[in-house]
């Protein structure tokens, strides 16, 4: 990210950011720190430097799903950004201790899987991230609540 400082009458009021994705930000100096730091949280790691390794746990919410009509299941981690290129490893598991209590991790094309486990089961799977874009991930069995969002960045 870059930081660009206009100049209004000899102070500096504004910044130019400009993001990795190459959005221009124009904002007020005062708030610079808050952008920055908040810049820093959304890039989560880089090529080769850290590894993309991810644990995610089924969560039951305490809701009557017979009421609300939906289910109530969610992933624990609804949002990964890697990069293209990048070796992810996601640890999955089935936290539910029925073992009728399936959830499953599954992608449509270009990452193609369908991991589905029973309550109280684990599996460890890794994939190689080669297309750029944004991909869902759901639980087949829970939809529409179990979703997340895994976006590959160039």
């Amino acid at each position: 990210m870059l930081a660009k400082f206009l100049a209004v009458e000899k102070t500096i009021k504004f910044a130019v950011l400009t993001m990795l994705s190459g959005v221009m930000l124009l904002i007020p100096i005062s708030m610079l720190s808050t952008a920055l730091a908040q810049s820093v949280v959304t890039e989560v790691s880089e090529p080769g430097v850290k590894p993309n390794e991810y644990y995610m746990f089924t969560l039951e919410l305490n809701a009557n799903e017979s009421k609300l009509g939906v289910p109530v299941a969610v992933f624990t981690l609804t949002n990964i950004i890697v990069h293209k290129g990048d070796n992810v490893t996601i640890h999955f598991y089935n936290t539910g201790e029925d073992v009728d209590d399936r959830h499953s991790f599954t992608m449509q094309s270009p990452y193609k899987m369908n991991h589905d486990l029973a309550g109280g089961e684990n599996r460890t799977f890794s994939f190689k991230t080669d297309t750029v874009g944004g991909f869902t991930y759901y639980c087949i069995y829970d939809l529409p609540s179990m979703t997340g969002h895994l976006e590959v960045l160039p």
